[in-house]
């Protein structure tokens, strides 16, 4: 199964995915109604679970978002709302309305997916500016400018790795 294979599934099958969302708003706005300061521990790792299980497809469609736009350079028009911009939307709800009550760093695992969030954000900056430059180096400085700009990405994947190593 490739990733297209799964985005046709996506757009085929678009009420299990409507369903599948509405569900997970539905158990964060749950969540967020029975949450009180004394059973934050017993309900953190299933607000974990909803998190986890929104913000990893809302990630998936937003790289591919993204990738569709810049790199493709497809239309926005012709992007499906299910496959692209649903998950999404549900992924910054479902953080919004969870985080109106506990701190979203308090979940277990969500450093680590954050951390994940910025090393991926990364490495699609870094491809695409590769793909902008065709692989050529463009230089308007000189070459300590370029090994400066490389020091500060390494810095920044390496802090990125290590949250996400913890």
């Amino acid at each position: 199964m490739s990733i297209q294979d799964l985005i046709l599934w996506f757009n085929t099958n678009r009420t299990y995915v409507l369903y599948y969302f509405a569900i997970a708003l539905i158990l964060a706005v749950i969540c967020n109604l029975i949450l009180k300061p004394k059973n934050v521990n017993s309900i953190k790792y299933i607000m974990s679970a909803i998190v986890y299980g929104v913000c990893i497809p809302g990630l998936l469609a937003f790289f591919l978002l993204l990738y569709n736009i810049l790199f493709l350079r497809q239309n926005i028009l012709e992007l499906s709302l299910v496959t692209y911009f649903l998950p999404i939307i549900a992924m910054v709800s479902v953080i919004i309305i969870l985080n109106k009550k506990v701190k979203m760093s308090r979940l277990p695992g969500f450093t680590k997916l954050s951390s994940l969030m910025v090393m991926i954000s990364i490495a699609f900056f870094i491809l695409f500016i590769l793909q902008r430059s065709h692989f050529g180096v463009l230089i308007l400085g000189g070459f300590t400018q370029l090994l400066l700009v490389f020091g500060v990405i390494l810095v920044i994947l390496r802090v990125a790795w290590a949250k996400f190593v913890k």
